[in-house]
């Protein structure tokens, strides 16, 4: 009865009182009863809580984690195979003009046209632009003359050393009133732990790539979804050494000795061989007594004496408890990037539950793919105006750069179940509840190029002489639906007799009968 006494005295803290005395109910979580953290009443913007070197250490705490924790490395990885990987594809309508920026595009793709230190292609550098704003919040590259990119990492993004009083820069950034980044301050790796200040460049020329979640005058540099689980998965790497270690030292070969007698289980003046001999200049010798370990054949024995028993020291490690725990806590780390547990333990559920959460993933996804299609905009924009005012790109009369359309695809998955699910992508393509365009994107391919290659191969099997089985469809014949037969049996079912006399030959009138 206290205890509910108490626990309703608790509760009732978070009412308060008016000045004349009456009691009133508030939000439960603006009381402190002092059984938890007590919050702030402030509010401050997001980059207040990573101001100076606290970005720094956020991003050194992950990058630690997946340099040690295979987990960590493979939750980022997991999020990249979803999330950075894209097609492209220009969809202006002519196909001249579609295959000749294709072209254009993929010649620009490649290491030493992409890069400007010549080391990733432009899938490898935008897929590791993914992988920097998810270890350390947010990542810069920049657009150099050239036409070619520079990756810059988080640390390399800082205040220059002579900014003014009359100039807002927030860890980098120099912002205006509304917040919009307007000047980015650089610098370089000076060997292994030094950097210096390079230059400001205008941010026309950058592409900030990161995680927001607040207005632009709440937060200038990103913080990644991964920091909610940083702690974790600490703890998930603390333990699992811990673990180890005991478990290491429990498989040592250990003896415990119980005895009723008084004297020591072996001699203490026995020589370290145990033989009970002593050199000839000593006058005491003892022989050794009981639990006394020796090989016999290939069985093991060891020797003791009546009511003396020996036990060999085991610990049950880890425990089923400490396996649940981390279990659960590793279901918790996952979730600041949304990936289901079942991809990181097969057997956790069956084929309806891994699809369920696969799709549910899927969903997920579209909010960061998004990031990456704004980022791949803003170069692809850039790209096709370098390309038309040098005279790689010829567009038709009127159309300018920024009217070209094209489409960054994110490559889908494969089929599960090839068989059902092609014949319900058939199903709702005849209803009219799907197209076989967003179907091919779903799995991978694209409905246009499947149709070109197709042509292609048919074309090349029936030029040697093969006719593909996709080449002759088994249709039905179109004459015999359209034209059903006259019936051969009259109203009383007897037969009708055909007047047609096909043994007579019509009657020829050329000049030729005559004769």
């Amino acid at each position: 009865m206290k205890i509910f006494d108490r626990l309703l005295g608790s509760r009732l803290t978070s009412s308060w009182k008016t000045t004349e005395g009456q009691t009133k109910f508030g939000y439960d979580a603006l009381e402190n009863a002092g059984k938890r953290k007590q919050t702030g009443s402030s509010v401050y913007r997001e980059d207040y809580y990573t101001k100076g070197n606290k970005h720094d250490r956020l991003q050194e705490n992950a990058a630690d984690l997946t340099r040690n924790l295979s987990l960590a490395s493979w939750m980022v990885r997991r999020h990249l195979d979803y999330v950075s990987q894209f097609n492209f594809k220009a969809v202006t309508g002519s196909k001249e003009l579609d295959d000749q920026i294709e072209t254009l595009m993929a010649e620009a793709s490649g290491r030493m046209q992409f890069d400007l230190a010549g080391k990733f292609g432009r899938e490898k550098m935008f897929r590791l632009a993914e992988a920097r704003r998810v270890l350390d919040g947010d990542t810069c590259l920049i657009k150099m003359q050239d036409g070619r990119m520079q990756g810059l990492q988080a640390d390399l993004l800082a205040n220059p050393p002579d900014t003014t009083t009359d100039s807002q820069w927030i860890n980098g950034v120099q912002v205006s009133r509304y917040g919009r980044p307007q000047r980015f301050g650089v610098y370089a790796r000076n060997g292994y732990t030094g950097t210096n200040f390079v230059r400001e460049i205008q941010a026309k020329n950058v592409i900030h790539y990161g995680f927001f979640d607040r207005y632009a005058q709440d937060q200038v540099r990103g913080v990644s979804p991964l920091v909610a689980g940083l702690n974790p998965l600490r703890d998930v790497y603390e333990n699992f050494t811990y673990a180890l270690l005991k478990a290491k030292v429990s498989q040592l070969f250990a003896l415990a000795f119980y005895r009723d007698a008084e004297e020591a289980p072996l001699a203490i003046d026995d020589i370290a061989d145990g033989s009970g001999r002593a050199d000839e200049d000593s006058d005491h010798v003892q022989a050794p007594r009981g639990f006394q370990a020796f090989v016999k054949s290939d069985t093991r024995y060891v020797d003791m004496d009546a009511g003396e028993k020996v036990e060999v020291i085991e610990s049950k490690t880890p425990s089923s408890e400490f396996q649940n725990f981390t279990q659960l806590v590793i279901q918790v780390a996952i979730k600041c990037l949304d990936i289901p547990y079942s991809f990181y333990d097969e057997s956790h559920t069956n084929f309806f539950g891994s699809r369920a959460a696969w799709l549910h993933y899927e969903r997920s996804c579209k909010d960061k793919r998004d990031d990456q299609i704004e980022m791949r905009t803003d170069y692809t924009r850039w790209k096709l105006a370098q390309w038309f005012v040098s005279g790689e790109l010829t567009l038709p009369d009127g159309m300018l750069p920024s009217q070209v359309k094209f489409e960054w695809i994110p490559r889908g998955m494969p089929w599960w179940d090839p068989s059902k699910e092609i014949n319900g992508a058939v199903q709702s393509i005849q209803n009219g509840l799907d197209t076989p365009q967003r179907i091919c994107r779903a799995t991978g391919t694209d409905f246009y190029d499947n149709i070109d290659a197709i042509a292609q191969a048919t074309e090349y099997a029936l030029g040697a002489g093969v006719t593909p089985a996709w080449a002759v469809p088994d249709k039905p014949d179109q004459e015999a639906i359209e034209t059903p037969q006259e019936p051969n049996t009259d109203d009383d079912g007897e037969d009708i007799e055909d007047e047609t006399d096909e043994t007579t030959p019509e009657e020829d009138t050329s000049d030729d009968a005559e004769n």
